[in-house]
């Protein structure tokens, strides 16, 4: 069995579908912000990866309030929705394993 090459079409249809799957994309783009942007809630590094930075604060927040409670209110998906779907080009090469390792992105 070939392993799916996903379609940012592909990405975006999930995420207006399925609640877990918004969720599951704001925690990888946040894997890709640095430590410290996690920290601070912001996007500091020119990199072309992890949250933009008129978004880091709000998405960070997002990822934080789900890691803590298990859960996003149904106005946090509405957010958590809109945003990840700005994400699309970056899910889509998280999904496809085009991002090898964190130390490669980082180095971008």
């Amino acid at each position: 069995m070939e392993d799916k090459i996903w379609t940012k079409e592909d990405i975006k249809c999930l995420l207006l579908t399925n609640d877990r799957a918004v969720i599951k994309a704001l925690i990888a783009i946040h894997r890709y912000q640095t430590a410290e942007e996690q920290h601070v809630g912001e996007s500091r590094e020119t990199n072309s990866v992890g949250f933009s930075g008129p978004d880091a604060k709000l998405c960070t927040s997002l990822v934080d309030f789900y890691n803590e409670r298990g859960f996003l209110s149904k106005k946090q998906m509405i957010l958590a929705r809109k945003k990840a779907l700005k994400y699309t080009r970056q899910l889509k090469k998280i999904a496809n394993g085009e991002y090898a390792t964190e130390e490669l992105i980082r180095a971008l």
